[in-house]
């Protein structure tokens, strides 16, 4: 009986060291990476809140049967945003476009140029930047 005590003991110790090991290996790092992608995700965040821009002017010009469109935006906000990573949606289609800066600077502003825009009318306009943030603009007839 007194060594089947101790072989049970042995045994639930070596049961907790195991668990032990387990938890430190798998779970902690995992925990770690937790609370990195928390750190991130207030990051951007954030980034949303001191985010914002105006459309301050678009102009269009005739290009045979489509327009090229001239949009000037400018930042509002305390982030510098990427203007790469923009999208502009001209009655919901997605244009590619070039842009007069690689970054917009708060209270800067610079120009996208998208060409060859199919439609005559009012269009309607949607710049969002990298962060979510986005802006509308309808031009007149």
């Amino acid at each position: 009986m007194g060594f089947s005590v101790i072989a049970a003991a042995a045994m639930l110790g070596l049961t907790l060291f195991m668990a032990v090991e387990i938890i430190t290996n798998d779970l902690l790092p995992t925990i770690d990476e937790l609370n990195k992608s928390y750190g991130d995700m207030k990051d951007r965040y954030q980034n949303q809140l001191q985010s914002d821009i105006n459309i301050t002017s678009v102009t269009r010009s005739l290009n045979g049967s489509n327009y090229d469109y001239n949009i000037t935006v400018k930042n509002t906000g305390s982030v510098t945003l990427v203007t790469k990573n923009f999208q502009i949606l001209i009655n919901g289609t997605i244009y590619p476009f070039t842009c007069s800066a690689e970054k917009l600077y708060p209270e800067e502003t610079v120009f996208f140029f998208i060409m060859n825009v199919a439609g005559a009318g009012s269009q309607r306009m949607k710049v969002t930047t990298n962060n979510g943030i986005a802006e509308y603009y309808t031009t007149v007839g």
